[in-house]
């Protein structure tokens, strides 16, 4: 019984023994601090060195753009003074062209107007005189000047008489006619022949007359259609500057 140890009483062993002060440990937690704070200044410094890096390849990268950018503007202006002669000279055929169109707007083929009335005559028929008699040129929109005008096919006001003279159309111009038929009926065929063709508008005789041979001598008018204009150099300009049609 009495070799037995008890196990309700710790084992003895030597005596553990503090022997630095309160203001060792107080230097040694300032200097773990200090080393703390050391490396976190060093990777705030190393984030703020990639930062700036980046920002000064960003600004390199803009200079040169703006650089390359300069250097096409003096590039382009460069060539826009080489090409002043060439936008003078496209000016100055841009202003022909406008003066051709406005000079042939009013053109009339008068061999189409003179074939018209030959191609009426009936039969027998034959003419003796015509006479086209043409007024100032208006627009279709009412403008006077056709240099301003904004639509592309002019219209002439004529004093053409016709069978209504409380209806009188506007026309291109007025043929006046004089000839010789073998009949009144022949004359009406005329008339009819004329009111058919698209280049005539309201063909009115306004005398017939019975000379001692068989023949009857007619005079009248008949008004021209918007037809019978050229149309020349209308669509000369969208030929020669399609990019303002754009």
């Amino acid at each position: 019984m009495m070799g037995r140890r008890s196990s309700q009483h710790p084992a003895p062993g030597l005596p553990g023994v503090n022997l630095l002060s309160p203001a060792a440990f107080e230097l040694l937690e300032v200097r773990r601090l200090r080393r703390t704070f050391v490396v976190a200044g060093i990777g705030v410094l190393a984030l703020v060195v990639a930062v700036a890096v980046v920002q000064q390849l960003r600004i390199r990268t803009a200079e040169r753009d703006v650089e390359a950018a300069s250097q096409q503007t003096r590039q382009l202006s460069s060539s826009v003074a080489d090409l002043k002669p060439v936008q003078t000279y496209v000016a100055g055929v841009r202003a022909q062209v406008g003066t051709a169109q406005e000079t042939m707007m009013s053109e009339i083929f008068f061999s189409e107007v003179l074939s018209g009335v030959e191609r009426a005559l009936p039969p027998g028929a034959e003419l003796d005189t015509l006479t086209v008699a043409l007024s100032e040129p208006v627009a279709a929109d009412g403008a006077k000047d056709p240099a301003a005008a904004t639509e592309k096919v002019l219209v002439t006001a004529s004093a053409c008489p016709g069978p209504d003279p409380f209806n009188t159309l506007v026309v291109a111009g007025c043929v006046a006619i004089a000839g010789t038929a073998e009949s009144r009926a022949g004359v009406g065929e005329f008339v009819v022949a004329l009111s058919k063709d698209g280049l005539f508008v309201e063909p009115f005789i306004t005398t017939t007359t019975v000379a001692d041979s068989t023949q009857v001598a007619f005079s009248g008018s008949v008004g021209l259609s918007e037809k019978v204009f050229s149309g020349r150099y209308a669509g000369l300009a969208a030929e020669l500057f399609p990019e303002e049609d754009q």
